[in-house]
């Protein structure tokens, strides 16, 4: 089938296909070992950009991550290959010396979480902090759906600020 994409607006857009997308396909690969089991299915990261790649920390873990795998690899099979020069068989369990890169080293928190931090542009260990940008999640919806709940225990969740429009407001009003 012949499929005909135009964009109508001044900015680009991002047209793919889950199906033939490699670099998603790749970075859903990357981002299932970096996460593991650690995260539910969904979790916060970073806005990116039309074809920007996954976060730098992210990009680097996984580095990390495969270099450490290859040099267990090898250690094995150095193993092997002495063992089997000695004429006898590679023993089944024994230890192995672990190399840690230097981004697993440094890693204070997981990847994802330094991204988040990283991109709400905070350093964990200042004492600005507080006062830098951050992330604002805005719930809308009709009367009576439930967005103060929602909101609240979006709040309550990420030990976040909540705002009303209506206290916010009404502080305006007041302060003049």
């Amino acid at each position: 089938a012949t499929v005909v994409v135009k964009n109508p607006c001044k900015f680009p857009i991002e047209f793919y296909s889950l199906d033939f997308d490699e670099q998603y396909l790749e970075e859903e690969k990357i981002l299932r070992t970096v996460v593991g089991s650690k995260y539910p299915k969904t979790f916060l990261m970073p806005a990116r950009a039309v074809g920007e790649t996954l976060p730098p920390e992210v990009l680097e873990d996984y580095k990390a991550r495969e270099k450490l795998k290859a040099q267990q690899a090898e250690l094995k099979v150095g193993a092997e290959a002495e063992a089997q020069a000695m004429g006898k068989a590679a023993p089944a369990c024994q230890g192995t010396v672990t190399f840690c890169p230097e981004p697993l080293v440094k890693a204070v928190r997981d990847p994802i979480s330094r991204a988040v931090v990283r991109h709400r542009g905070m350093e964990p260990s200042s004492d600005e902090a507080q006062q830098c940008r951050g992330i604002v999640v805005i719930v809308h919806g009709a009367p009576w759906a439930g967005k103060s709940e929602v909101a609240a225990a979006l709040c309550q969740y990420y030990n976040a600020e909540y705002l009303s429009i209506d206290a916010v407001v009404k502080k305006a009003i007041t302060d003049g």
